[in-house]
């Protein structure tokens, strides 16, 4: 029987690294992205995504060589969505810092800073509790990926999406959407579709962009929701719902019942001078 025990686990329950890694994540939280120009906000994305990687690629596998790319794979996985969601994340902490400040939070970046910390620590704590337990070897990646063809009622909301307005670079992701399939890791806690799309098909311009026509629709509780489709190197990236509110748009926090009818929405195209328009035939 082998005893090995998994390097990852020796360090990631060892008291430097609790301490560490907790220190890094709850001053990390104490930057004001919107106080940063454009070099200093890329730099810290990319500060930012190396720890991540960092952190998880020294908190899973273990010391065989299976493991070993396991972690590395995983860290660089990791470091890669963590630039990819990177404006996604620096809108999600302004909505937190301002939730804060009309609770009433003085400094609510030092609340925002324990808050991390504290679960930093509880996960450090957690892993303190598991290597005592016996080791189950992590199932691979490969095997939670789940590729199957794009749900029709997808394909025909995207369908209604570029079709809706001739604008550039629809034609390209067009052709993308009839050749994508689309993956999933699990069961989905979020309404969201993500594709994946053939190396060598034609890529829109720009590359990384939201296109600027919205499926808007009514949500079961009559909530004005649209439906976005993300773009990301020129290749359709994923296709997601959000709230719309007075700020604009929000997270979508309701019960996802399924992609909604193309015959009952409204597309809406996002204009130069900041507006939008409701697309008429």
């Amino acid at each position: 029987m082998n005893s090995e025990v998994p390097m990852s686990t020796t360090i990631a329950t060892s008291p430097v690294f609790g301490v560490a890694s907790t220190a890094v994540i709850g001053a990390l939280q104490l930057v004001d992205i919107s106080r940063l120009d454009e070099s200093q906000r890329r730099a810290f994305h990319v500060a930012s995504a190396v720890f991540a990687g960092a952190y998880v690629a020294l908190t899973i596998g273990g010391i065989r060589k299976r493991r070993v790319l396991l972690r590395s794979a995983a860290g660089l996985a990791t470091s890669g969505l963590a630039l990819r969601f990177a404006d996604a994340s620096d809108a999600f902490d302004s909505r937190l810092e301002q939730k804060l400040r009309e609770a009433g939070a003085r400094n609510p970046r030092r609340w925002m800073a324990v808050g991390a910390a504290v679960l930093t620590f509880a996960g450090y704590l957690s892993d303190r509790a598991a290597a005592k337990q016996p080791f189950f070897e992590a199932l691979p990646l490969d095997q939670l990926e789940h590729v199957r063809p794009v749900d029709p009622a997808v394909s025909r909301l995207v369908e209604g999406m570029l079709g809706a307005g001739n604008l550039a670079g629809a034609p390209e992701l067009l052709a993308q959407l009839r050749a994508a399939k689309e993956v999933s890791w699990g069961e989905a806690l979020y309404p969201t579709t993500h594709f994946r799309v053939p190396e060598d098909l034609p890529r829109a311009v720009p590359h990384d962009q939201v296109f600027p026509v919205r499926a808007q629709f009514s949500g079961s509780k009559g909530e004005t929701l649209h439906v976005l489709l993300h773009v990301f190197e020129g290749k359709i990236d994923q296709l997601t719902i959000e709230a719309v509110d007075a700020d604009g748009n929000g997270p979508f926090d309701g019960t996802f019942t399924g992609w909604p009818d193309p015959a009952k929405v409204t597309y809406v195209v996002d204009r130069a001078d900041g507006t939008s328009a409701p697309i008429t035939a």
